[in-house]
């Protein structure tokens, strides 16, 4: 049996917000932040920075992530979190690179009436960038005309993948059983990895269910023909259809 080790390794440069990342904190009179980060980023100069400013610092930790402030790319829902520190916050703070992990904190907010724009500083190329609701208006319109055409469907695929952590084939179970007691047809579809080609060789199935990683039913959806939504939005999805109200 081959076991596995985690080593922490952190990036070995500094991560203090230039002039140009303060200005805009002090333009835009920004009080509070909800700060996050990947991983390898530390946050405590960033955190001292900030305070030093007069702006509060709000840290949470993900329900699924080993230490605070550090956010996943699955981490994309209102619930994803232990406190509710972006309800609580002028705007979000997110130090790392690449956009897979802002835009989770932008669909964590899909359902808010409030909506926070993310400021991301990404302490090797020294730059800052902002965004707004706009960076995932195509992945919130698809949501919602998935989730009506979901709604009159009647037979329906539900996807569950092998791989650990991401395997949710008891859930799969019971959102297999409420949609039979619907009148609905439904049928689990196994496999390690999802190739969505595939799906054209089942003409019958009039919407897919996916049960693994979140984001497959909010980014890839963009570029998918079929209907497909997230088994989350699946066991009610008026109610998530109705809040889905930014746009």
């Amino acid at each position: 049996m081959v076991e596995t080790i985690y080593v922490p390794v952190f990036w070995g440069g500094e991560t203090l917000l230039d002039e140009k990342a303060l200005k805009y904190f002090r333009e835009n009179k920004i009080k509070s932040v909800a700060l996050f980060r990947s991983i390898q980023f530390s946050f405590k100069e960033i955190k001292e920075q900030l305070e030093k400013l007069g702006i509060k610092v709000n840290i949470t930790k993900a329900k699924r992530t080993s230490e605070k402030g550090q956010i996943l790319g699955c981490d994309a829902y209102h619930d994803s979190f232990f406190e509710t520190i972006i309800e609580d916050s002028d705007a979000i703070l997110y130090i790392g690179d690449g956009m897979f992990h802002p835009k989770a904190l932008l669909l964590s907010q899909s359902n808010s009436k409030n909506f926070k724009e993310v400021i991301i500083w990404d302490p090797i190329s020294k730059s800052l960038e902002i965004l707004d609701k706009k960076a995932i208006k195509a992945q919130i319109i698809r949501r919602k005309r998935n989730l009506r055409l979901f709604l009159n469907a009647s037979k329906i695929g539900i996807l569950v993948t092998l791989k650990p952590g991401q395997q949710h084939l008891s859930i799969a179970l019971n959102l297999k059983q409420k949609l039979e007691k619907e009148g609905k047809k439904a049928y689990i579809f196994l496999d390690n990895t999802f190739d969505f080609s595939h799906f054209e060789n089942y003409p019958f199935i009039d919407a897919w269910v996916n049960s693994a990683c979140p984001r497959i039913g909010t980014d890839d959806i963009v570029n998918l023909n079929q209907t497909l939504i997230n088994i989350k939005e699946a066991f009610d999805p008026i109610k998530e259809l109705d809040s889905l109200d930014i746009f």
